[in-house]
């Protein structure tokens, strides 16, 4: 077997479609189709389920998938101590984004990153700041942001700032809001946060001292910050945002917020410990830091004046 075959499984189990396989990769469908072939012949293991939606792994493939992963990254690892020898940094550096680029100031650090390596390419994954550790243990990704504490043992974990979270509504909830205890707030209509989501352990922490309290019904769920800020401006429910979002949305008239607790949210950059003399993971971090700096904690910005520090 070859390494761009292994590679192609990977990218493909990563995806779940040939078609957004091959654009990752920069090569046709037909060859990533011929490159899954030739694997399963030669393992005599039919790695894929051919589906309507895509490509989904069979059993033995989310076995061998890890193992494809580890080979991939010994070869990588071969290829940066080269490169490393010679001076020059080049190839991909896979980075996990928790939360929306603005917040993550990626123009700014991507932009000094790629000046002082022309070479390097940049691979950008979204999703939870749980999944997405997940897969920096799985060695998926170099780095990812995330919120919260650390969860697994073989992460390191670097504060880069600490934001605030508040409770925010439609203004049409204003009177509700303006002296509402936590009992009241658990009487109003709810956005849900995606059960890995960090809001999901804040509407936890914010009913878990009352215990005469029933968590409050959800309307609807949302898994990202654009939809949930738009079914806040809609009057949908109460929902948790980041009081920076908070503040612009307050500034139009689009939303209000409790005047109660705000809660501590810790944005934090985090890789595995075994790889911190990485080439790659020591330019992303030394960039990432550098951009954030020192003193990047601030207070809470919208209504509110107790702080809550709930996560760990």
């Amino acid at each position: 077997m070859e390494l761009y075959q292994l590679r192609t499984f990977v990218t493909v189990a990563e995806t779940g479609n040939l078609t957004q396989a091959s654009e990752r990769l920069f090569t046709s469908q037909p060859a990533v189709s011929a490159h899954i072939k030739a694997l399963e012949e030669e393992l005599e293991i039919k790695l894929f389920e051919r589906t309507p939606k895509g490509m989904s792994l069979t059993t033995d493939g989310e076995v061998l998938r890890e193992k494809a992963q580890l080979v991939l990254n010994a070869g990588n690892d071969l290829k940066l101590k080269a490169r490393t020898l010679q001076g020059v940094l080049t190839g991909q550096a896979k980075l996990g984004l928790n939360a929306d680029a603005e917040y993550l100031r990626l123009a700014k650090w991507h932009h000094n990153l790629m000046s002082q390596f022309s070479g390097l390419k940049m691979q950008l994954t979204q999703d939870t700041s749980v999944e997405l550790l997940k897969k920096v243990v799985k060695g998926r990704l170099d780095v990812t942001f995330f919120s919260g504490g650390k969860l697994f043992d073989e992460i390191e974990r670097i504060e880069l700032c600490t934001t605030h979270a508040v409770i925010a509504a439609s203004p049409k909830w204003k009177e509700e809001l303006k002296n509402a205890s936590p009992e009241d707030l658990a009487q109003l209509p709810w956005i849900y946060p995606e059960p890995l989501c960090i809001y999901h352990k804040l509407i936890r922490h914010l009913f878990s001292d009352h215990n005469d309290i029933k968590q409050p019904d959800w309307i609807t769920s949302s898994a990202t910050e654009d939809s949930t800020n738009a079914l806040l401006r809609a009057g949908v429910g109460l929902a948790f945002i980041r009081d920076d979002e908070a503040d612009t949305m307050l500034k139009k008239g689009e939303i209000v917020v409790w005047p109660g607790e705000a809660f501590a949210l810790p944005l934090g950059l985090g890789y595995l410990k075994s790889r911190k003399d990485d080439p790659v993971v020591k330019a992303l971090v030394e960039n990432i830091t550098q951009v954030f700096g020192e003193n990047c904690n601030r207070p809470p910005q919208a209504l509110s004046h107790k702080v809550c520090t709930c996560i760990d």
